[in-house]
This record gives structure tokens, C-alpha cells and sequence, in this order.
């Protein structure tokens, strides 16, 4: 997700002067299959969703379970999912509320126990009704609907479009012989998955243009109505955007259709070229881009943007130079979490700094927009410096440590100091201890080397090891918090 940090960094400066599952296209055939279909009628969904799965854990298995996300914008959440700071700016027609509701599980096309639970009624427990041994494959058909709350967040309504992300029960990563059950916090990402195979079928008016994660293989029509079909594989999640207002832009010229949904952009053209450079850049410095299409999409959205796989949410709150900015970010996320994933909830600084750094990238190599790699580091350095005198002077002491999850950030300021200002501050003083050769190796081998799985701190550290960085030491004081910047 992207809080226009460094922009504003900019701005300020010129002012003053796990287990991890396999995901690699040889092993496809195993991955979790996902084929949804649904349909929406006014902003309420109904859908079957049928789960193809096979353990891939060294464990025998007797229940699964889902995530559901969608359920943190009931009433009675524990949780809000949108911190105090913006909630104003959430709900412009006042609270609003939506739900997921279960009516009917099937495993291998009988009946099966479910249980609504977790710490928030954030998981769906299914049991299998037999045990499933590694390598065994069973099939699980839900049938949900969703009912959306008038909410400007990843899942909700507004007055231009429909948000659909994390709409649907979704695996828990398998780990430490458990399932990682999610907590919809207020601060940052919470969310954690696998990789999994997708084809997801939607119903709805047709009148509406509709964004996706992936790319779309059918349509039909009947009456007023549309049925589009979508497939992506190795994505972590799925999304959707609709709107009756969009126009679209869309370029092939790096090999990945790229497509640009708008709605009030003076110059389109402009904001389809942040991502095409980004893509072509990103290509060259890291590795191939992880998917067929890629779309940016302009919604409502109370943040600077959202990452999801092959689809970024940016907001239309912004404008010029930091809306150019943010697309540059989530399309760096395809990278650091869509294809290389991370436990957002526990690690957020491994996906949010490398997406981060790879902004300073993109404008250190495109002139053309002002930005140095000095200037933005410079920016980046007196903005965090300015974090920790304030937070010295308001609480007495500053807590610095990355290793930490979104439970244990005491404020929005202080995570988005910690998950992206000092992270990228990192790489950049990484960068000038081992020089380009090394760095820009390691960065490839990082992303080669868990492309489609899930990676840990100590995997990005191990990836610059292996190429003989020695920076074992560098990186734990930087996660410690010992280091002084």
C-alpha cells in the first residue's frame, strides 16, 4: 500500500531545501485452484466458490481453513478496518456496514461441518470429514454471499465505483504446523497467502467496465446483464473494480498488456506512462514481469494506493507528480509481495521498503521527473530524523525495530516511519557499502529465488550472502534498531 511517503518527503526537502509453498510454473499443477463464480446485484454479491486443493504440508490434514475478510466491516467487529485518522474520510454518507455470510460448505460434493471463528469471526473452519494425506487432494465448494458497506476501503461502494478485493474465503498459509489466521488490522496490509491458480467468473450490469486481476477469457450478454470470465495463475489473491464511469488506455509494448482505468485524469496518457516505464525498468533491474496483464486502476480509496496481484487500486484523491508516484509503487509491488510474498502482518517492511527503494529507482533512472537518488534520500533520511525527535520529545523514547507486526505500531505516522521511510534509507546504504554490482545481484537472485513463494527476513539477507555481500551483521542493526541514521 503506498501513503505518498516519499513525494512528501520531496516536498518538503525542496521546501527547506513460513512454509513456502512452490509456486513455480513446473509445479503449477499443485498449486490451490480457485474457480468463483458470482454475481452482483446492487452491492450485493452471491457466489459458489470451488477450491481445489492439494497438501502440500508434511502434515496429514483434517480441517481447513479460509480467511474472511470480508466480515471486518460487520457492525460488531473487535477490529475497525480503517485507522481513527481516516474514518471521516471512509464514510462520507455516515457509518456503513457489510458481511460475509456462509449458507453451504461441500467436501468432494458432500456436506461438510463449518464453523464461523477466530479472534473476530475472521475464519471459516471446514472439516474435511477424513484425513488428507501429503500430496492427497480434496475438494471444497462454498457457497457465500457478501453484502458491501458505503465504504471508501479495498472492499466497499462509492459514488464512482465498486472496490471487490479480498471479497471471498481465501486459504490460511499452512505454517509451523497451523494455519496463520489473519487479523484485519487498521495500519498497513493484513493480509498473508499463497499462491494459487484463479478463474473467476462475474455477473453484473452491463454497463459496467470492469477492472481485474486477470485476464479476461470470455464475456457474454443477456439483456442488461454481463458475464465476464477471468483467469490469472500464481496470484496470491483476486480483485475486481467496477464502474460505470471508467474509460481505459491500454499499451503492449513491454510484453504485459498494461491497462489504465480512469475516470477524471486530465492527461491519461501521462499516468499510463508512469506504469509502462515502471514495468520496462523493473524488468531489466529485477526480472520478468510476474503476470500477462497488469491494470491500474483510479478508484476512491482513502490512501495513497493498493497493491494486489496484476492490479493496483490509486487513488483519485491525487494528482500531478504523487499520483504518478504511487502508481510507481504498487506497480513495484508486483515485484515485492505479488510475485515475491511476505507476511504483510509480521514482516511489512520486507514487501513496503523494497517497493519503496525501487521508487528511488525509477526516478534515478528517468531524469525526465527532477528527482535525484541524492535528493530522495536525503528527503527520506530528514523526514525519519524528524520521526524520532518527535516521537523523543512526545512519549520520551522512539521504538525503531522493524521486526515487529502491525499489532505493535503505536500510530499510521510511526508504521509508515519503521515499514517504509527506514527500510528504504537501508537499501540505499546498502547499496553504497557493496556497490551497484552486488546490489542489483542480490536483488535479482532475491526475486529469481522466491518468485511466487513466501520469504522471510532472514531469505532476503540469506539472497545477499549467497553473492558474498557479508551483510548479516548490517542488516540485523538496521532490524534491531541499533543503527543510527
Amino acid at each position: 500500500m503506498r501513503k505518498t511517503a516519499l513525494f512528501v518527503c520531496t516536498l518538503i526537502l525542496s521546501i527547506c531545501s513460513i512454509y513456502m509453498g512452490g509456486c513455480i510454473d513446473k509445479e503449477k499443477a499443485n498449486l490451490t485452484e480457485y474457480n468463483i463464480e458470482c454475481t452482483l446485484d446492487g452491492y450485493n454479491l452471491s457466489a459458489t466458490e470451488s477450491v481445489g486443493f492439494i497438501n502440500n504440508t508434511d502434515n496429514v490434514l483434517t480441517e481447513l481453513k479460509f480467511n474472511l475478510f470480508a466480515n471486518a466491516f460487520r457492525k460488531d467487529a473487535l477490529f475497525s478496518p480503517i485507522s481513527a485518522q481516516y474514518l471521516s474520510r471512509a464514510y462520507p454518507n455516515g457509518m456503513s456496514y457489510g458481511e460475509i455470510s456462509i449458507s453451504k460448505v461441500d467436501v468432494d460434493g458432500k456436506d461438510a461441518e463449518f464453523d464461523i471463528c477466530g479472534q473476530d469471526k475472521n475464519i471459516l473452519s471446514v472439516k474435511l470429514g477424513k484425513t488428507i494425506y501429503p500430496d492427497e487432494r480434496v475438494n471444497i465448494t462454498i457457497k457465500f454471499s457478501v453484502s458491501l458497506a458505503n465504504v471508501i476501503a479495498r472492499t466497499g461502494y462509492n459514488e464512482k465505483t465498486i472496490n471487490l478485493a479480498n471479497f471471498y474465503p481465501i486459504l490460511c498459509v499452512y505454517e509451523n504446523g497451523e494455519f496463520y489466521e489473519c487479523v484485519y488490522y487498521d495500519k498497513g496490509d493484513p493480509f498473508y497467502s499463497e499462491c494459487a491458480n484463479y478463474q473467476v467468473k462475474i455477473t453484473c450490469d452491463s454497463e459496467y467496465l470492469v477492472a481485474s486481476s486477470g485476464a479476461q477469457i470470455d464475456k457474454t450478454k443477456s439483456g442488461n446483464t454481463q458475464t465476464l470470465t477471468y483467469k490469472v495463475d500464481s496470484a496470491r489473491s483476486f480483485s475486481f473494480v467496477l464502474s460505470k464511469n471508467f474509460s481505459v488506455l491500454t499499451d503492449k509494448t513491454t510484453g504485459t498488456q498494461i491497462n489504465y482505468y480512469y475516470y477524471q485524469d486530465e492527461n491519461p496518457n501521462q499516468s499510463l506512462d508512469y506504469a509502462v516505464k515502471a514495468v520496462k525498468l523493473f524488468k531489466s533491474m529485477f526480472g520478468a514481469f510476474p503476470y500477462k496483464t497488469y491494470s491500474v486502476v483510479q478508484t476512491k480509496f482513502v490512501q495513497g494506493g493498493m497493491e494486489f496481484p496484476a492490479l493496483a487500486m490509486i487513488s483519485d484523491e491525487l494528482s500531478g507528480l504523487s499520483y504518478g508516484e504511487v502508481i510507481v509503487h504498487e506497480t513495484a509491488h508486483q515485484y515485492w509481495q505479488s510475485a515475491v510474498g511476505n507476511n504483510e502482518i509480521e514482516h511489512a517492511f520486507l514487501d513496503e521498503g523494497l517497493a519503496e527503494y525501487s521508487v528511488v529507482l525509477f526516478y534515478e533512472n528517468y531524469s525526465e521527473y527532477g528527482y535525484t537518488r541524492k535528493n530522495l534520500i536525503k528527503a527520506s533520511e530528514q523526514t525519519y530524523k524528524v520521526f524520532c525527535s518527535v516521537s523523543d520529545k512526545l512519549f520520551g523514547k522512539v521504538n525503531t525495530v522493524m521486526l515487529r507486526g502491525l499489532k505493535d505500531f503505536s500510530s499510521e505516522y510511526e508504521y509508515v516511519n519503521i515499514a517504509y521511510i527506514k527500510p528504504c534509507i537501508m537499501y540505499d546504504n546498502l547499496r553504497t557499502t557493496i556497490g551497484d554490482g552486488r546490489f542489483f545481484s542480490g536483488l535479482k537472485r532475491y526475486y529469481n529465488n522466491y518468485k511466487y513463494k513466501n520469504a522471510k527476513p532472514d531469505d532476503m539477507v540469506g539472497a545477499f550472502e549467497k553473492i558474498g555481500a557479508g551483510t548479516n551483521g548490517f542488516f540485523q542493526s538496521f532490524f534491531d534498531g541499533k543503527v543510527i541514521i
